[in-house]
């Protein structure tokens, strides 16, 4: 159970962190509300499911590892004793896994402290429960264990939510937002970095050089060298700004204004937006 509490409320944080990074998905309003709620209940009932064979196959061997280290070379079964097999586990399952991410060629050096430290983190307290729990001095102790949990759990969910809300309510942290960019600021020549670039004038009329053209399968097909029109247009909803390109060759459709307002972009997906891939532009000056 604590490995499922502390799996939602790592997934309350992420959605928290997450309302900041630049999104085109449809993020706000009551529907993405009520439809975060729904995934984070969701995934309390799956955590709790996780969390039972996370237990039967890490924490409870964990524990029993101790104790037979303890009666191995004679010391006192502590919790000192437990917490310091789970780290040489630890950094044994780290050099393992990690070994294997840089044979795929993922990931370099850090990988393995990074390992190291979230086996640690995560299952300190899941295996300190599951130990007090099977105490066999202490009568009861799995259902004062499992309540402590279940209660510890709903605070801290409930405090981290609380901060969350009154660090957006406050301004500290900001829902991301696409820049709200104005004519003037869209002209000039903003480029791809792999030599592709769209001409922007204050005429209305814009030039590509070498854009990348996307089929909709992801595939590349080719570049646009043409001339155009441009016109940014004012929007309600999700989509605060259209960009429209009419009269030039495959680019005229599905752009979107993104990044910042210090450094705002153009963009167009790579295929089907729920691939999550766009192919970007950023503003020269």
């Amino acid at each position: 159970m604590a490995i499922g509490a502390e799996a939602v409320i790592a997934a309350l944080v992420a959605v928290l962190i997450l309302l900041q990074s630049e999104s085109h998905g449809g993020e706000g309003g009551i529907g993405w509300l009520f439809g975060t709620i729904f995934a984070l209940v969701l995934l309390a009932v799956m955590s709790v499911i996780a969390g039972l064979a996370g237990s039967a196959m890490a924490v409870l061997p964990l524990v029993l590892l101790g104790r037979a280290v303890a009666r191995r070379t004679g010391r006192r079964d502590s919790w000192q004793l437990t917490l310091a097999t789970l780290a040489v586990v630890a950094v044994a399952l780290a050099l393992l896994i990690g070994s294997c991410m840089l044979l795929v060629g993922f990931g370099g050096l850090l990988v393995y402290p990074v390992l190291a430290l979230s086996l640690v983190v995560g299952l300190v307290p899941a295996t300190l429960c599951a130990r007090a729990a099977g105490n066999p001095g202490k009568p009861g102790a799995r259902w004062r264990v499992l309540g402590g949990v279940a209660l510890g759990g709903l605070g801290l969910l409930a405090v981290t939510l609380a901060v969350g809300v009154a660090a957006y309510s406050s301004g500290i942290l900001k829902i991301y937002e696409p820049p709200r960019l104005t004519e003037a600021d869209m002209v000039g020549t903003w480029t791809d970095g792999g030599g592709g670039s769209l001409r922007f004038e204050a005429d209305g009329t814009v030039t590509a050089k070498g854009v990348i053209k996307y089929e909709a399968t992801g595939e590349q097909s080719g570049a646009s060298n043409c001339t155009g029109k441009w016109q940014l247009t004012e929007n309600e909803g999700d989509r605060p700004f259209e960009l429209s390109i009419a009269d030039c060759e495959s680019l005229s459709f599905g752009w979107d204004i993104g990044g910042t307002e210090e450094h705002p972009t153009v963009f167009t997906w790579i295929g089907e937006p729920d691939s999550g891939e766009r192919y970007i532009l950023t503003r020269q000056r």
